[in-house]
């Protein structure tokens, strides 16, 4: 009974919804006479599982990126959740500006028989950082 409840364990893990971002910092000796200056590139993504493509069975939480923490019958694969989660990546790297951001997404449903879907949405963006301009003494 302990290997089926740590088999099924493992199952859920596998199955479940996650939202992630990665940060990748761009080295300023690169961009440092550049203005404004990029200072990183974000990938945000979000998936969740779905009966018939239609309803939402669990997905990722967006408020708890990295935690693999889910949501239950609510549809937070969104562009706007993702988006959410970028800015926060921003807010935290003291960027004001999020540029060049490109949304992906894609469904997967072949290995259920079409039952349950798979839904995966990327989303991916450059954060800049404009440089205030230096106020000479009088």
């Amino acid at each position: 009974m302990k290997k089926i409840s740590i088999i099924l364990t493992a199952i859920a893990y596998m199955l479940c919804g996650c939202a992630t971002t990665d940060v990748a910092m761009i080295p300023p000796e690169i961009t440092a006479k550049s203005n404004p200056r990029p200072v990183a590139a974000v990938h945000a993504e979000n998936y969740g599982y779905y009966l018939f493509s239609i309803i939402p069975l669990f997905a990722g939480n967006p408020d708890e990126p990295n935690a693999n923490s889910m949501t239950f019958f609510s549809d937070t694969v969104t562009i706007e959740n993702n988006q959410k989660m970028i800015a926060e990546e921003a807010k935290a790297l003291n960027c004001d500006t999020i540029t060049n951001v490109r949304n992906s997404t894609y469904w997967t449903g072949s290995f259920t028989l079409w039952i349950i879907w798979r839904q995966v949405l990327s989303s991916n963006a450059t954060l800049v950082k404009t440089a205030k301009p230096v106020e000479k003494a009088k």
